[in-house]
Protein backbone atom coordinates (compact mmCIF):
# COMPACT_ATOMS: atom_id res chain seq x y z
CA UNK A 1 0.00 0.00 0.00
CA UNK A 2 1.50 3.12 -1.11
CA UNK A 3 -0.05 6.96 -0.92
CA UNK A 4 0.60 9.35 -3.56
CA UNK A 5 -0.79 12.64 -5.06
CA UNK A 6 -2.99 12.51 -7.69
CA UNK A 7 -3.85 16.83 -9.37
CA UNK A 8 -7.49 17.15 -9.90
CA UNK A 9 -9.40 19.57 -11.30
CA UNK A 10 -13.03 20.65 -9.50
CA UNK A 11 -14.74 20.06 -12.67
CA UNK A 12 -12.96 16.40 -13.50
CA UNK A 13 -12.38 15.28 -10.30
CA UNK A 14 -13.57 11.64 -10.44
CA UNK A 15 -11.52 11.59 -13.46
CA UNK A 16 -8.73 10.76 -11.64
CA UNK A 17 -5.31 11.23 -12.65
CA UNK A 18 -3.13 8.74 -14.28
CA UNK A 19 0.12 9.77 -12.75
CA UNK A 20 0.88 9.11 -9.60
CA UNK A 21 3.24 11.38 -8.19
CA UNK A 22 4.64 9.26 -5.51
CA UNK A 23 7.84 10.96 -5.16
CA UNK A 24 6.82 14.42 -4.59
CA UNK A 25 4.20 13.09 -1.82
CA UNK A 26 7.21 11.65 -0.03
CA UNK A 27 9.80 15.21 -0.44
CA UNK A 28 6.70 17.55 0.11
CA UNK A 29 8.51 18.10 3.77
CA UNK A 30 11.57 18.99 2.46
CA UNK A 31 10.21 20.54 -0.47
CA UNK A 32 7.97 23.09 2.33
CA UNK A 33 11.11 23.70 3.99
CA UNK A 34 12.72 25.25 0.31
CA UNK A 35 9.36 27.08 0.15
CA UNK A 36 10.50 28.89 3.26
CA UNK A 37 13.96 29.57 2.28
CA UNK A 38 12.55 31.10 -0.87
CA UNK A 39 9.91 32.91 0.72
CA UNK A 40 6.94 30.96 -0.56
CA UNK A 41 4.02 29.42 0.44
CA UNK A 42 3.82 25.52 1.60
CA UNK A 43 3.32 23.32 -1.34
CA UNK A 44 1.64 21.38 1.71
CA UNK A 45 -1.12 23.75 1.85
CA UNK A 46 -2.39 22.65 -1.60
CA UNK A 47 -2.98 18.75 -0.52
CA UNK A 48 -6.17 17.65 0.44
CA UNK A 49 -6.40 14.84 2.60
CA UNK A 50 -10.15 14.35 2.08
CA UNK A 51 -9.57 10.87 0.08
CA UNK A 52 -6.65 9.47 2.18
CA UNK A 53 -8.57 10.13 5.63
CA UNK A 54 -11.94 8.48 4.52
CA UNK A 55 -9.89 5.42 2.85
CA UNK A 56 -7.78 5.62 6.61
CA UNK A 57 -10.97 5.75 8.76
CA UNK A 58 -11.87 2.80 11.28
CA UNK A 59 -15.69 2.96 9.47
CA UNK A 60 -14.53 2.92 6.01
CA UNK A 61 -15.23 -0.42 5.93
CA UNK A 62 -18.80 -0.31 7.32
CA UNK A 63 -19.80 3.09 5.65
CA UNK A 64 -20.46 3.72 1.71
CA UNK A 65 -17.60 6.00 0.59
CA UNK A 66 -19.17 9.10 0.12
CA UNK A 67 -21.09 10.63 -3.43
CA UNK A 68 -19.17 13.24 -5.77
CA UNK A 69 -21.50 15.92 -4.60
CA UNK A 70 -20.76 14.97 -0.78
CA UNK A 71 -17.10 14.96 -1.36
CA UNK A 72 -16.87 17.90 -3.79
CA UNK A 73 -18.33 19.99 -0.97
CA UNK A 74 -15.74 18.64 1.54
CA UNK A 75 -12.72 18.49 -0.91
CA UNK A 76 -10.59 21.99 -0.60
CA UNK A 77 -10.11 23.47 -3.70
CA UNK A 78 -7.33 26.34 -4.26
CA UNK A 79 -6.41 28.58 -7.35
CA UNK A 80 -4.17 27.66 -9.84
CA UNK A 81 -2.23 30.48 -10.32
CA UNK A 82 -1.83 30.60 -6.66
CA UNK A 83 0.35 27.59 -6.80
CA UNK A 84 2.18 27.94 -10.30
CA UNK A 85 4.46 30.20 -9.06
CA UNK A 86 5.66 27.77 -6.28
CA UNK A 87 5.17 24.58 -8.34
CA UNK A 88 7.88 26.77 -11.22
CA UNK A 89 10.47 27.76 -8.31
CA UNK A 90 10.66 24.13 -7.12
CA UNK A 91 10.94 22.43 -10.29
CA UNK A 92 14.03 24.92 -11.33
CA UNK A 93 15.16 24.35 -7.86
CA UNK A 94 15.47 21.00 -7.94
CA UNK A 95 16.83 21.59 -11.88
CA UNK A 96 19.54 23.32 -10.65
CA UNK A 97 20.26 22.16 -7.24
CA UNK A 98 21.67 18.00 -8.18
CA UNK A 99 23.70 17.65 -4.73
CA UNK A 100 20.25 18.45 -2.85
CA UNK A 101 18.03 16.40 -4.73
CA UNK A 102 18.79 13.26 -3.45
CA UNK A 103 18.21 14.68 -0.21
CA UNK A 104 14.76 16.01 -0.86
CA UNK A 105 13.08 12.29 -0.06
CA UNK A 106 12.66 10.86 3.17
CA UNK A 107 14.92 8.00 3.92
CA UNK A 108 14.31 4.63 2.08
CA UNK A 109 12.86 6.66 -0.67
CA UNK A 110 16.07 8.01 -2.40
CA UNK A 111 15.47 5.23 -5.25
CA UNK A 112 12.33 8.10 -6.74
CA UNK A 113 15.13 11.23 -7.15
CA UNK A 114 14.77 11.39 -10.42
CA UNK A 115 11.75 10.93 -10.47
CA UNK A 116 10.79 13.89 -8.56
CA UNK A 117 11.71 16.30 -11.31
CA UNK A 118 9.31 14.57 -13.28
CA UNK A 119 6.40 14.85 -10.78
CA UNK A 120 7.39 18.95 -10.74
CA UNK A 121 6.93 19.16 -14.38
CA UNK A 122 4.00 16.96 -14.83
CA UNK A 123 2.15 19.11 -12.08
CA UNK A 124 3.16 22.64 -13.24
CA UNK A 125 1.71 21.50 -16.87
CA UNK A 126 -1.58 20.00 -15.20
CA UNK A 127 -1.83 23.02 -13.15
CA UNK A 128 -1.50 25.37 -16.26
CA UNK A 129 -3.97 23.17 -18.32
CA UNK A 130 -6.79 23.55 -14.90
CA UNK A 131 -6.16 27.02 -14.85
CA UNK A 132 -6.36 27.47 -19.04
CA UNK A 133 -9.80 26.07 -18.21
CA UNK A 134 -10.59 28.73 -15.36
CA UNK A 135 -10.70 25.64 -12.97
CA UNK A 136 -9.84 25.09 -9.62
CA UNK A 137 -7.74 21.95 -8.25
CA UNK A 138 -5.84 20.76 -5.63
CA UNK A 139 -3.29 17.75 -4.41
CA UNK A 140 -5.20 14.48 -3.59
CA UNK A 141 -3.69 12.58 -0.93
CA UNK A 142 -4.49 9.38 -2.72
CA UNK A 143 -3.36 5.69 -0.93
Amino acid sequence: MGTTIWVLSKSKMTEGDEWDHSALFYAVDKLDHICEKLGLVKLSSFLDWTDFEINMSEDSEDEEFPDEDTLRDKISWFIPSEALPILRALREYVKTCDSDGKSLLEHGKEHLSEELLEDLEDCVTKVEKIAAEGDLFHFCVVM
